[in-house]
């Protein structure tokens, strides 16, 4: 028995990674609330329209899974990188990060020193996702 998939767009996963890209390298340096808005929006579009196909393979299993959870691990990111930006400059305000050498006179070089952290941030969120991805919906071979 083959449940159908309508009203579901595979499409959902490449439009929201384009952009929540699109959003986090286009800035001008530093990150901002609307980061933070275009992530929570993608992820709500992504959670509406996305749903797995049967895997075929348990490769197909594996890799769909930790394509989910880059995906869903970068609109994380980008939902919480403003809050990184903000502990960030606290943390170069008190002197616990220094600012690396290009810049050091440059106030809106804080994003470059943010975007470390947020890639930190987005790794951890797509190991946890893709994990949490594959135990949900695991490869299961047809039964006879």
């Amino acid at each position: 028995m083959t449940a159908t998939m309508r009203g579901v767009d595979q499409g959902a996963l490449t439009a929201t990674t384009f952009t929540t890209v699109f959003v986090l390298v286009m800035d001008d340096g530093e990150y901002d609330l609307l980061n933070g808005v275009v992530g929570l929006v993608c992820a709500l579009i992504l959670l509406a329209y996305y749903r797995p196909l049967p895997a075929q393979t348990p490769f197909d299993a594996r890799s769909g899974a930790w394509a989910f959870g880059a995906v869903a691990g970068l609109q994380v990111a980008s939902g919480v990188s403003w809050l990184v930006q903000l502990v960030v400059n606290g943390a170069v305000g008190r002197g616990i990060l220094e600012l690396g050498e290009e810049c050091r006179d440059k106030s809106h070089c804080l994003g470059d020193e943010a975007d470390l952290h947020v890639v930190i941030v987005w790794a951890v969120a797509a190991l946890v996702l893709g994990y949490k991805h594959y135990e949900r919906f695991p490869y299961c071979p047809p039964s006879a």
